[in-house]
């Protein structure tokens, strides 16, 4: 497995790249999603993501705080 790293994809824009940094984003139309840094500040900008734990965690959402 060394020397073979998979090429990280964005689920919105497309871009790709071995040293792409990805983020899980919970989008509200879409679930789940991994985007580049750029997708996710304009998801979050955009108010199009969902704040808030699964329920199972007992955490807060690093986003909002709740």
């Amino acid at each position: 497995m060394f020397g073979r790293e998979r090429m990280g994809e964005c689920k919105l824009c497309g871009k790709k790249g071995r040293n792409l940094s990805l983020f899980m984003a919970n989008h509200k139309d879409l679930g789940s999603i991994m985007v580049c840094q750029e997708c996710w500040v304009k998801l979050y900008e955009e108010n199009r993501m969902v704040c808030g734990t699964s329920g199972g965690s007992g955490g807060t959402c690093p986003t909002c705080g709740s």
